[in-house]
């Protein structure tokens, strides 16, 4: 039997024995060639098309755009530092003067200012004023043992406090005989008739918020519904608001959309200190009770807040800001406020800050930006007031960490646990100081607001460099008499810039005066360093 596999192995071809020569591979590649350089090209071709689509269909790389949104009405802020040495006591409280409709009964005012609150078991607000609590809010002028109108703890001078007297003497002259500022008729209020009118109209929707701004700057100069020259246009101002304020709700004036809950916030703050300086009098008692509730029902559930009175998830850094310093104000006067509150509103500055940069943005979804976002602008003025200019969440956000830091566990700020990140904040801050300079659109008064009390709170050479540029735009800006000629624009600011239009000369008169009255307006959180 034959082996099988010698058989099929005699079958099978012998390559050897067919090999091609090198003329005749040659040869066959020679016919092909062309098939060959036809593929070669027409697969140039192709990555050229390809390549030219992928050129033109990738995205270049754009800066973040500048975002619209509805203009937040006028802004109020405050702060504190170092720990300051001990008060001087101050003057004796007097009975508050009331105009036209009193704030209570005048047989029992004066009981009611000497035993202050019984349900609250409160001390008086001059007592220990800038120990006793948080926020160190009011206070003689100067800080520690200095007199109503004297020169301010920490570097105020005469032109800053003229300045500031200048300011406060236009709002008393503007106020409206109902106790409120009115945003776009405050000219018809105007003293000197034989003089051009007052200029600058802004939004009717904020008269509520601006009344709140003016109140401020009046307390903060140390008048009161208690004492001080102007305690007659605090008292009418107050009692305005407590007019206002609807009964069921507790809300400040009615819902006028976006600007509300600013309004309410920024009211909330100026009752707040007029109760605090009556030695928390049952008179406003309930009044202040009733805003915060308002404050407190309005957040968003570990989160912090936007425009909706109802918790719907939206946030932003801008009016977060405000309710931060309201439930402060809140806080100093002995009410109960939970902890979460403080803790929500934390929570939401650090994932809107850009761990690179510092900056701070000012909200998600459209018209958000996301975290390190530019401010946003009103459309008309996206090119006449570049967000590029200012940083006016970064500071919104540093003041109001500052504020919520407990000053009984942080000694210094270097002991701070988000130390890092606040100090990026502060040093961004630092670098776009205030200029006024209307041809390069770097005016943005409510980003000065908080950058002045956030740099004034960081202290060091962050603030003495913003002080300085601080009086160089304000002092020189401020419509002044001439040869001691008063006209009706004498003591104001013209409202140049992103939010100008909305608040108007009242808007921005009182917050230009609040800034200057940096010195001695809060107590420090931390002790000097």
């Amino acid at each position: 039997m034959s082996n099988p596999i010698h058989e099929t192995t005699d079958e099978l071809p012998r390559p050897w024995e067919h090999e091609n020569s090198f003329s005749d591979v040659l040869g066959e590649q020679l016919q092909r060639a062309p098939y060959v350089i036809a593929s070669v090209f027409l697969h140039f071709v192709l990555g050229l098309i390809f390549a030219g689509i992928m050129i033109l269909t990738t995205k270049p790389k754009t800066d973040p755009p500048q975002l619209v949104a509805a203009p937040p009405p006028p802004p109020p802020e405050v702060e504190d530092d170092p720990i300051v040495d001990p008060i001087v006591e101050p003057e004796p409280v007097i009975d508050p003067e009331v105009v036209e409709t009193p704030l209570v009964n005048p047989d029992t005012q004066v009981d009611l200012v000497e035993n202050g609150d019984p349900n609250e078991n409160a001390d008086s607000p001059f007592d220990n004023l800038f120990t006793n609590n948080d926020l160190g809010i009011g206070g003689p002028p100067g800080g520690n043992g200095g007199r109503p109108g004297g020169p301010g703890n920490g570097g105020s001078g005469a032109p800053s406090e003229a300045a500031v007297q200048a300011g406060l003497e236009w709002l008393r002259d503007h106020q409206n005989s109902e106790g409120f500022w009115d945003a776009d008729n405050f000219m018809l209020e105007d003293v000197y008739t034989s003089a051009a009118p007052s200029t600058g109209p802004g939004n009717p929707v904020n008269d509520v918020g601006l009344t709140g701004l003016a109140l401020l700057a009046f307390l903060g100069n140390n008048h009161t519904l208690n004492q001080g020259d102007y305690r007659q246009n605090v008292s009418r101002g107050i009692h305005w608001l407590k007019e206002v304020q609807d009964a069921d709700s507790g809300l400040f004036g009615g819902e006028v959309g976006n600007p509300t809950l600013y309004n309410h916030a920024i009211a909330s703050m100026a009752m707040g200190e007029a109760y605090y300086f009556s030695s928390q009098t049952p008179i406003l008692k309930d009044t202040m009770k009733s805003a915060v509730k308002v404050i407190v029902h309005a957040q968003n559930p570990y989160g912090a807040w936007r425009y909706s009175l109802e918790p719907n998830g939206d946030n932003d850094t801008s009016i977060t800001g405000w309710m931060v310093f309201a439930l402060k104000t809140a806080k100093d006067n002995h009410m109960a406020i939970n902890q979460q509150a403080f803790d929500g509103a934390n929570q939401w500055f650090g994932t809107m800050q850009d761990k690179n940069t510092g900056r701070v943005g000012y909200a998600w979804g459209e018209g958000g930006g996301g975290p390190g976002s530019p401010p946003s602008r009103p459309a008309h003025y996206l090119d006449k007031f570049p967000a590029s200019k200012s940083e006016s969440l970064t500071a919104v956000a540093l003041l109001s960490q500052i504020f919520m830091t407990d000053n009984q566990e942080v000694r210094r700020w270097s002991e701070h646990g988000n130390y890092d990140m606040m100090k990026k904040a502060a040093d961004l801050i630092a670098s776009k100081p205030p200029l006024w300079d209307e041809q390069d659109g770097s005016i943005d008064m409510y980003y000065w607001y908080y950058g002045t009390f956030a740099m004034n709170q960081w202290g060091g050479k962050h603030w003495n460099g913003w002080k300085k540029a601080l009086e160089k735009a304000l002092i020189p800006s401020q419509h002044r008499a001439i040869d001691g000629d008063k006209d009706n624009l004498t003591g104001s600011w013209d409202p140049v810039g992103p939010w100008g239009e909305e608040g108007g000369r009242v808007y921005s008169t009182a917050i230009c005066t609040l800034m200057l009255e940096v010195y001695y307006r809060y107590a420090q959180v931390l002790g000097a360093r």
